[in-house]
């Protein structure tokens, strides 16, 4: 069994080199030599298709707008997201990863397996599904949905509309809500092809209500009301549980690698360390005696040294640390290759039901989920002294304080555990509620004063393209609609 694990993930992850993301993701069918590709090869290679996104590009725009990461004084690959100012074309990639690498092929699973009878793999694909398009939406606000992957029906639509925040949002709770519906794990499931759970369908599940308990907490200050149903609907359903986050795993081997750290090493950036430590989040870890400090960011000598948001026009007179190899984004450090890519985490789980107790929508302790978020997040990174932190009293929960402040320590105990793994979800938190309170506005910023990066542009293509896009472009500065 282990070595046709390995040899269906070595499939995937060598085409992935090989041939190039968009090539080998895209399992599309040739027109003059139509191919019948089975759900388990397509759920992989979607899989594997929205892994690469998460895990790269978003893993880096969401590294640096969370204030982990900041550009190398000594290189300058990423300083247009320190200035805040990218431009249109560099988002074409991760929006083509989502839209027809991870997107394009979970619809292929649903079509095939709806065909053939495959109810678990449409069920996982359902799912990832609904992740994918949550993601999407909320990097660039109004986006194709119901009308989106449509390009293979019967009536074919190559030019979807786009659709409001708003309206796909409720989309999303029934994607997730009729997913949920076909999971049966007495069924035929997928095993070594499904390469985040391993057809574990009991996982699946609680992954879908969690997930479905993010997009319900999503709303919670836009629209409260509509927040507290969703949310409510899940009372008494298990979440995800301790130790079996949703990831997926790489290895040393070249096309076999983290994402990031095969982008980082790889022949165009050639292993120059161009991500380093923010003091933003340095200060807060050193701050708060957090150990976790050294599992985040590789030591100066026993020293973790950040500097400041944007300051790559100041050179600092010692070595700043990198990321560590935890979080794949350690360019000259090989065990970058092994740093797993994450969807949902159990200390997610933890937080978003602490957020969700706390405001009174579902029953249970918020103080207790509070310290087994923390305590999930030094179980991952293997750092010991959880108790110790969760002790001292500027960590300690906020019990019977005003329900802002109970929100304030859960949301930036989750922006703490988020550190490298799901930094893209913690700007969005950051987005939506405001917390951390303490981020500072990039050194390098040039969109004016008061200004934070709020929303993705839309890549050049996808506006002349699709005769259906908004005409006129985001400013980097505008908010999505549920935004704080």
């Amino acid at each position: 069994m282990k070595t046709n694990i390995i040899a269906l993930f070595f499939l995937s992850t060598l085409l992935l080199s090989s041939v190039g993301c968009k090539k080998f993701l895209d399992v599309n069918k040739d027109p003059n030599n139509a191919v019948d590709v089975p759900v388990n090869v397509l759920l992989p290679s979607a899989e594997t298709g929205l892994t690469y996104a998460v895990g790269n590009t978003l893993s880096i725009n969401g590294g640096i707008w969370a204030q982990y990461w900041t550009q190398s004084p000594n290189s300058s690959q990423y300083k247009n997201l320190d200035q805040y100012s990218p431009a249109e074309g560099d988002f074409g990639n991760v929006w083509g990863n989502l839209e027809i690498d991870a997107l394009e092929n979970l619809q292929k699973v649903i079509d095939k397996g709806n065909t053939t009878n495959q109810k678990q793999y449409v069920a996982i694909a359902m799912l990832l599904k609904a992740y994918s398009f949550q993601l999407t939406t909320d990097l660039w606000g109004d986006v194709p949905f119901s009308e989106a992957l449509q390009g293979d029906a019967a009536t074919s639509i190559l030019n979807p509309k786009y659709e409001s925040q708003s309206d796909i949002y409720n989309g999303l709770v029934k994607m997730i809500d009729d997913a949920t519906k076909l999971i049966n794990p007495d069924e035929a499931t997928p095993d070594i092809d499904d390469l985040i759970y391993g057809g574990d369908m009991d996982k699946w599940h609680r992954f879908a209500n969690t997930l479905k308990l993010r997009v319900g907490l999503r709303l919670a200050k836009k629209d409260p009301a509509r927040a507290a149903t969703i949310v409510k609907s899940l009372q008494g359903a298990d979440f995800v549980q301790p130790g079996e986050s949703a990831l997926q795993n790489f290895n040393s081997t070249g096309g076999q690698q983290n994402p990031l750290y095969g982008a980082l090493a790889g022949t165009v950036l050639s292993k120059t360390p161009n991500l380093v430590a923010s003091s933003t989040a340095v200060g807060f870890y050193s701050g708060n005696s957090d150990p976790r400090l050294n599992a985040f960011y590789a030591p100066v000598g026993t020293t973790v040294v950040g500097i400041p948001q944007g300051s790559f026009n100041n050179p600092p007179t010692t070595t700043v640390s990198s990321p560590s190899a935890a979080t794949g984004a350690n360019a000259t450090n090989p065990a970058s290759a092994l740093a797993p890519v994450k969807l949902i985490t159990d200390y997610e789980a933890d937080f978003l039901q602490a957020e969700a107790i706390a405001r009174g929508w579902l029953t249970g302790d918020a103080k207790s989920l509070y310290e087994q978020g923390i305590t999930d997040n030094f179980a991952a990174y293997e750092v010991d002294g959880a108790a110790d932190y969760i002790a001292q009293t500027a960590i300690a929960y906020p019990t019977g304080a005003a329900l802002e402040t109970q929100l304030k320590a859960i949301i930036t105990q989750k922006w703490a555990a988020m550190n490298g793994n799901q930094t893209i979800e913690a700007w969005t938190e950051w987005r939506r509620t405001g917390y951390p309170s303490f981020f500072t506005i990039s050194k390098a910023s040039i969109i004016g004063a008061g200004r934070w990066p709020g929303i993705f542009l839309y890549p050049s293509s996808e506006l002349t393209r699709n005769p259906n896009a908004p005409k006129t472009n985001h400013l980097v500065y505008d908010k999505v609609w549920w935004a704080n």
